[in-house]
């Protein structure tokens, strides 16, 4: 038999013999938590039933600001104003039917037939509320200055003057900006979340401003913030009132720990194109359970990380799985904590940049991705030739593999090897933990790669897992050294603009702490890419003046290595065309460049336009 079935028909016996035992154990639950039968085959095509993966937190609460959110279950129950195709730069209305741009005022014309899954109309107000919910709870985006409900279904939005034109984008796709938190599900908070709203705006304007924010005022935001805070984590609409009332496409019904149950909201705008009624989430527990699933059928679509031998024989395995790969708009890369002595040392950053080979770790962890050779200057290696002008990159250092230079910019720096382990110009050992979140399978395997390259080199460097759930609290708080992370990414709007935001005034700056503010050496003299980053923002319709400010945040960039780029992440996108659901686009479709950062979105449209239908 050949090596790679006898592979598949070992993981499948595992995997379905656990989950025979989540399922048992879900029959302990309360009715509202029940485990979901396993439906025959002819069954889901009579009811119209697509199979994915995802996570979610468990007990389930259906709030999205509480622990978790609400999961993979994101993007099919709340909606954005309009999804955006990256490949076509095209704008798809979803609960908007248009909008205006007049300077800092944004006017969104919602749709008239939109309601929640209890048969609530959405409204302006509902807008309003999510609005000042997610100041009040995420202390974001202050862009917005202010939102009004001139009527039922046009909402207004100021924004600040400070807003970049990026931000519009962002207003528009983001999942979060519309429909969050629904006045009659958050009735009882309404007039808190606009009073910590409204006190959080109002210090962080003084601040911006950089006017002094009076100590009183400082008192009761942090008093009124957290008090409104645990209110809202306290609250599990999904236990409260035994449903969550959605104004997207499906809503959860049932769910345990390793099966979520959604269902069709009937009252959806676009109900009567739908044909599937029912989307069934099966826990991603692992990557080698969701290939198996795919395999063997028990799933419909996902993006897991499948073996190269495997993919090879798919038509062998299950002539039904398809697989095609498109960027993730992401990279995975290397971040340090700068808040560690031993990171500030730019030397020692170099050298591992010369250490690492950026090849192997690919191969290794994800085949498919794309590896960064040479440069780590902030742009996704599939956009660098758009974005990175020839004359960039003469100016730019090669990080090719090469542990020679490595050596020798080590030995220049005052690090001496003492028999197989090198020392500090302090006498201490190159000693350090490299963090990875344990549910991320890939990150593991580069990271073991990582670890097994640098003590090689002789570093003495340990592996750490990050349990599940504890990824955002651990590099959050800075208890790490260095770790697997994404490092630049274009989700939301992509642009070199949203990756350097990240690296220097984001997600990526607030784990690292990288002095971001401080002025670095350049060929156009003393830069801060944090300054360059809100003049980027400024003059992103200035297409000259915008590369130029490219050109000068890759070479800092690359220079002085805030993180090292190991390679850019692909979605490779297995779907099951012809078992329970057919009519899936072509591999060609620009649909899918949609999936990055949310890939819920391309099943969510495909099944809300009617193009995903059940097998006849």
């Amino acid at each position: 038999m050949n090596s790679v079935l006898k592979k598949f028909i070992a993981i499948f016996v595992i995997v379905f013999f656990t989950a025979g035992i989540f399922a048992g154990c879900g029959q302990q639950t309360k009715p509202s938590q029940e485990a979901t039968q396993e439906t025959k085959p002819q069954e889901t095509v009579k009811t119209g039933e697509i199979r994915l993966a995802t996570d979610w937190p468990f007990p389930f609460h259906g709030n999205p600001f509480g622990p978790g959110g609400v999961g993979g279950a994101w993007w099919f129950v709340y909606e954005p104003f309009a999804y955006y195709i990256p490949q076509t730069g095209e704008y798809i209305p979803r609960l908007a039917e248009s909008w205006k741009v007049e300077g800092n005022k944004v006017t969104v014309n919602l749709r008239k037939d939109a309601k929640f899954s209890d048969g609530e109309p959405f409204t302006s107000k509902d807008v309003v509320n999510t609005v000042n919910f997610i100041q009040a709870m995420w202390q974001w985006p202050y862009d917005i200055e202010s939102v009004e409900a001139p009527d039922d279904h046009t909402v207004v939005f100021n924004l600040s003057k400070t807003s970049s034109s990026s931000f519009v984008h962002t207003l528009l796709t983001d999942g979060a900006m519309a429909s969050l938190a629904p006045v009659h599900v958050y009735k009882d908070f309404v007039d808190q979340a606009k009073e910590v709203a409204d006190l959080g705006k109002k210090i962080f304007y003084l601040q911006t401003e950089g006017k002094p924010v009076p100590e009183d005022m400082k008192t009761e935001y942090e008093k009124k913030s957290d008090e409104f805070r645990k209110k809202v984590n306290d609250f599990a609409p999904f236990k409260t009132l035994g449903k969550l009332p959605v104004v997207g496409s499906f809503e959860p019904v049932k769910v345990t720990q390793s099966e979520m149950e959604m269902k069709a909201n009937k009252y959806h705008w676009a109900s009567s194109q739908m044909k599937i009624n029912r989307v069934i989430f099966k826990k991603w527990s692992s990557n080698e359970f969701v290939w198996a699933s795919l395999i063997s059928n028990e799933i419909d679509a996902a993006h897991p990380s499948m073996p190269k031998d495997v993919v090879e024989q798919l038509s062998t395995l299950n002539p039904k799985l398809h697989v095609l790969t498109v960027s993730d708009l992401s990279d995975i890369s290397l971040v340090f904590n700068f808040k560690k002595p031993l990171f500030k040392d730019l030397n020692l950053r170099k050298a591992i940049a010369h250490i690492l080979d950026r090849n192997k770790i690919r191969d290794v962890s994800v085949w498919q991705a794309n590896s960064y050779e040479n440069y780590a200057d902030g742009i996704l290696k599939s956009m660098e030739s758009k974005w990175i002008t020839q004359d960039t990159l003469q100016k730019l250092t090669k990080y090719n593999t090469d542990t020679a230079a490595a050596e020798e910019i080590l030995k220049n720096a005052g690090y001496k090897k003492v028999g197989d382990t090198w020392q500090q110009p302090n006498g201490q050992p190159v000693a350090f933990t490299l963090s990875v979140y344990g549910p991320h399978n890939d990150w593991v395997l580069a990271a073991r790669e990582v670890v097994q390259e640098l003590n090689s080199f002789g570093f003495k460097v340990e592996m750490k897992l990050i349990p599940e759930g504890m990824r955002d609290q651990v590099m959050r708080s800075g208890d790490y050294d260095a770790a697997i992370e994404f490092g630049s990414a274009w989700w939301g709007y992509p642009h070199p603009l949203t990756g350097y935001q990240r690296l220097y005034d984001g997600d990526v700056s607030a784990i690292t702490s990288f002095p971001a503010k401080d002025k670095y050496n350049t060929p156009w003299g003393e830069l801060s890419p944090y300054d360059l980053v809100l003049e980027l923002q400024k003059n992103l319709q200035d297409e000259n003046k915008a590369m130029e400010i490219i050109q000068q945040l890759a070479y800092i960039t690359n220079e002085y290595l805030p993180v090292i780029p190991l390679y850019e992440k692909v979605l490779p996108i297995y779907y099951n065309d012809g078992y329970r659901v057919t009519g899936w686009p072509s591999k060609e479709d620009p649909i899918w460049s949609l999936a990055p950062g949310g890939i819920e979105r391309v099943y969510d449209l495909l099944i809300t336009t009617g193009k995903l239908v059940p097998v006849k």
